[in-house]
């Protein structure tokens, strides 16, 4: 393990930031010796996966690995978007098909598997998407308990993943109060031994296009990890002579209303500077102080590539014209490549015969929400989808229409919810399904999400209102 700030060597181990002075670590190989054992005839003999590299992933022993049949997915050639957007050639690295439906995966095998080989029992993080779901189901394979530590900002259906995986589902009175449960490892997203197994993709990517670089790589950018691991990975090929040479240009994409990256990058900065946070629909890239962001930052301007945000608008279209053009339903944050790439032809950025592969890096299905605004311009479907949520109101049941009457006061956050259930009410119900309740809600369009804002004595957090819709269902306007 080496810093990257310092530059100092660690010995391999569990440990994520330098002792000396506290900046990330990243992992390093003996290229030259595993050069002696790894080309391209032996990687045709092998098996599709992530583990098909395991000279290049950190853990040991393949005894340890905990596997769920991660990577090895389809790079596929897309002729629909290719004629909308005016490109001769343009190819998705479509990571909806992982197990848990999301990138994270291919990194997670790789965390969970050193953690057995060291020795760990427990795990936990504090998810904002697709990490929580791809930790709880990799610690049900390997027999680790799971430990998650939720905020109000999570999808649905990433909840109700890490319930079915028996996560132990934490939430303390609103609060992210502590780093660990007891024993618990905790996992950050830029976690280096996370981030290595995300770069083979990239390692798939040249091998499914006959050891060729294409000519741009977009990636989302939230941590800053993948991005920056594309590009460590496109190195390490080159240095193990699988490739010619590194010419792919790194692109790195964000959500307008939180893009520190895209910022540094624009202005010129070496360093990347803490975004204000602002809400988005891209949950998963919505990082306002990355802490990979120097990384990405590097790889972008090293590999000739840009930078560019795009709006929640944007994003939406990129989602319907991904799904209508080659059949591929991508959450908001994944589908930002789309969006990127579409901007990046519009402002003249990309070359027409340039050879560009988009990552999509998570299932739709993750974001039930993101439907209500696929919808909007269909009339008849918006009312037969109309027809199938009035059936679910009228048996919303006690709980669900008990939140209707507390919002129908006055507008409340989560926790505030959770207490007034319980005092006015006297109805005992644990926090993380008060929130489950209100993301149900909400995706029957019976309230809103508000902005977050802070109350003075008390930390940010965000407000819930009753739509119109949830007027009606209450009996309050016809």
């Amino acid at each position: 393990m080496r810093c990257i700030y310092c530059n100092n060597p660690q010995p391999l181990g569990l440990s994520t930031t330098c002792p000396d002075c506290g900046e990330q670590l990243t992992i390093e190989y003996d290229l030259d010796s595993i050069s002696q054992v790894l080309d391209r005839d032996e990687l045709r003999r092998r098996d599709p996966g992530v583990w098909k590299y395991f000279e290049l992933l950190p853990v040991k022993i393949d005894r340890n690995i905990v596997s769920l049949g991660e990577g090895g997915t389809f790079l596929q050639k897309c002729d629909g978007l290719t004629k909308a957007l005016g490109l001769e050639r343009i190819y998705i690295k479509n990571e909806t098909t992982n197990p848990t439906g999301s990138f994270i995966d291919r990194g997670m095998t790789v965390l969970v598997s050193k953690a057995r080989e060291e020795g760990l029992r427990s795990l936990s993080c504090v998810p904002k998407g697709n990490l929580g779901a791809s930790l709880a189901a990799y610690s049900a394979k390997s027999g680790m308990k799971c430990w998650v530590q939720l905020g109000s900002d999570i999808d649905l259906g990433k909840l109700y993943q890490m319930i079915a995986y028996n996560a132990n589902i934490l939430l303390e009175n609103g609060r992210t109060t502590s780093k660990h449960r007891g024993e618990a490892f905790y996992i950050m997203p830029s976690n280096p031994f996370l981030v290595e197994g995300e770069k083979t993709i990239v390692y798939e990517i040249c091998e499914q296009m006959n050891w060729q670089a294409p000519t741009r790589i977009l990636s989302p950018m939230g941590t800053g990890g993948l991005t920056s691991m594309l590009w460590k990975g496109l190195q390490e090929l080159t240095r193990l002579g699988l490739l010619d040479n590194t010419s792919s240009m790194i692109t790195g994409v964000q959500a307008e209303k939180c893009s520190p990256i895209v910022e540094a990058f624009r202005n010129h900065l070496e360093d990347v500077k803490p975004f204000e946070e602002n809400d988005t629909i891209a949950v998963d890239i919505r990082v306002a102080d990355p802490p990979l962001g120097e990384m990405a930052l590097k790889a972008i301007k090293e590999s000739n590539g840009t930078a560019v945000a795009v709006s929640d608008s944007e994003i939406i279209e990129a989602v319907r014209l991904l799904a209508k053009e080659e059949g591929i339903f991508a959450e908001p944050s994944a589908a930002s490549t789309i969006a990127g790439l579409k901007k990046l032809i519009l402002n003249g950025e990309v070359a027409k015969d340039e050879e560009v592969v988009c990552v999509i890096t998570g299932a739709g299905l993750k974001d039930p929400s993101i439907m209500e605004s696929l919808v909007r311009d269909r009339r008849r479907v918006k009312m037969f989808v109309h027809g199938i949520e009035e059936r679910w109101v009228t048996r919303l049941g006690e709980t669900k229409n008990k939140i209707l009457q507390i919002l129908y006061e006055r507008t409340l956050h989560g926790y505030g919810i959770w207490k007034a259930l319980k005092e006015e009410y006297s109805l005992e119900i644990t926090v993380p399904s008060v929130y489950q309740h209100l993301s149900e809600l909400a995706s029957l369009n019976l309230l809103d999400r508000g902005e977050a804002r802070r109350v003075i004595g008390e930390r940010k957090r965000r407000y819930y209102e009753l739509t119109e819709k949830g007027r009606k269902v209450l009996g309050l306007e016809q």
